[in-house]
C-alpha cells in the first residue's frame, strides 16, 4: 500500500544499479569500485567476498594510479617538447623516456602476476588422490568426506572408476577425486587399460594431485604423468614408521593427521596467504592491461616524437578503461603545473 501510494504520488522503482550508476557520474566512485559492487553481490565464497570488498574499497585504483601518472606525465613531457621543438631545450632525454616507459611496463607487470583472477576464485579446485591399489585413497576420500562415499575392501582394485566428493575446506569447497589404483606394470585387460588412462587423465587435470601411499610400502615410489603437490602417508595406525622429508602422515582410521591434511590441502588450493590478501582482476581489466602493454612496448622502439605519444596516448586510453578516462585537459593540467609556460 505504502509503495501503491508512493508511485501515484510520482515515485519510481530505482532502476537496477542505478544507485551505483548515479555515485559513478557523479565521481564518487571509478569504474573499478562500481565493479566492486557487483562482485560483492554476487560473490559466492569468502574469497571472491574479499577481493570484491578489495575493489570497492578502491586497491585497484592505488595500485594502477601511479602507473597511469606516470605515463600521463612522459605524455605531458613529450608533448610539450613537441611543441617547443623550435626551441633550444629538451624536456625528456630519449635514455629518460625509454626508463620510464619501461617502468611503467614493469608495474603493469607486477599487477597482473600479483593478482589473482575472480575468474580462478569462483572456480573449484581439483584435489586427485592417486597411488597404487589398496593405499588407502578410498578410505581416506570417505574420512574427509565425512560420509561412505567410495566402497572401501581389503581386496586390491576395489575401485574401478573415478569417483569424488565435495569437501568443504576452510576456506571453500574443494572437488576430491579418487582414482582406480595405478600399477606400472602392463593393464592384463582392456577394463584395466580404460581404468588406467581415466586416472592418468585425472592426474593431469587436477589443480592439486596428492600421491597416497601405505605406510607399510618400502618400495620406490610409483611414477605419475607429473610431480604431486603433496605426498600422504596412509594407515598410520598400523605402524608407527616416521615420514619422509615433506610428507603427512595420517590415518583415517583414528582421524590422525586429517586436520594437518585439511589445513595442507587449504594451503595448496587457496595459496598461502589468507583469502583476500591479493587484488583480484576480471576479464574486462585483464584485456585493458593486455592493450596497454604493446603499446608501451612500441612506444619504447620510436625515435619519433609524435608516435611516440601517439603510442602513449593509446596505452593511457586502454587504461583509462578500467578506471576512467585520461582526457586531453589531464595532460594540460601536468604540462601547465609544471613549467612556466608564457613567459
Amino acid at each position: 500500500m505504502l509503495l501503491d501510494e508512493l508511485y501515484r504520488l510520482g515515485a519510481r522503482p530505482a532502476e537496477p544499479g542505478e544507485f551505483t550508476a548515479r555515485a559513478y557520474f557523479n565521481g564518487r566512485l571509478n569504474l573499478a569500485q562500481a565493479e566492486g559492487v557487483a562482485a560483492t553481490i554476487a560473490a559466492g565464497n569468502q574469497q571472491e567476498l574479499a577481493a570484491a570488498r578489495r575493489l570497492l574499497a578502491g586497491e585497484l585504483a592505488r595500485r594502477l594510479a601511479p602507473v597511469m601518472s606516470l605515463i600521463t606525465d612522459t605524455l605531458a613531457l613529450v608533448e610539450v617538447g613537441i611543441d617547443f621543438s623550435g626551441e633550444d631545450v629538451t624536456f625528456l632525454s630519449s635514455e629518460q623516456v625509454a626508463t620510464r616507459i619501461a617502468e611503467a611496463d614493469a608495474g603493469l607487470e607486477r599487477l597482473v602476476a600479483e593478482s589473482a583472477r575472480f575468474e580462478r576464485l569462483s572456480h573449484e579446485p581439483q584435489v586427485v588422490l592417486a597411488g597404487r591399489p589398496n593405499a588407502g585413497k578410498s578410505t581416506l576420500l570417505n574420512a574427509l568426506a565425512g560420509h561412505q562415499r567410495a566402497v572401501v575392501s581389503n581386496t586390491a582394485g576395489t575401485t574401478r572408476d573415478v569417483i569424488s566428493a565435495e569437501v568443504a575446506l576452510k576456506r571453500g569447497m574443494v572437488h576430491i577425486t579418487d582414482v582406480a589404483g595405478l600399477d606400472e606394470g602392463e593393464a592384463p585387460n582392456d577394463i584395466d587399460r580404460q581404468m588406467r588412462q581415466h586416472a592418468l587423465r585425472a592426474t593431469e587435470t587436477a589443480d592439486v594431485l596428492v600421491l597416497v601411499e601405505d605406510v607399510l610400502h618400502s618400495g620406490p615410489r610409483i611414477q605419475l604423468p607429473r610431480k604431486p603437490d603433496l605426498v600422504v602417508r596412509s594407515k598410520q595406525d598400523l605402524a608407527d614408521h616416521p615420514a619422509r622429508d615433506g610428507d603427512l602422515l595420517v590415518s583415517a582410521k583414528t582421524g590422525f593427521g586429517l586436520e594437518d591434511l585439511r589445513h595442507r590441502l587449504d594451503a595448496l588450493c587457496f595459496g598461502q596467504t589468507p583469502a583476500g590478501a591479493s587484488l583480484a582482476l576480471n576479464v574486462r581489466h585483464l584485456h585493458a592491461i593486455a592493450e596497454a602493454r604493446p603499446a608501451l612496448d612500441r612506444a619504447k622502439k620510436l625515435d619519433s616524437p609524435e608516435l611516440l605519444a601517439m603510442e602513449l596516448r593509446e596505452s593511457l586510453d586502454a587504461l583509462g578503461g578500467i578506471l576512467g578516462k585520461v582526457t586531453p585537459d589531464d595532460v594540460l593540467g601536468r604540462i601547465f603545473s609544471g613549467f612556466c609556460i608564457g613567459k
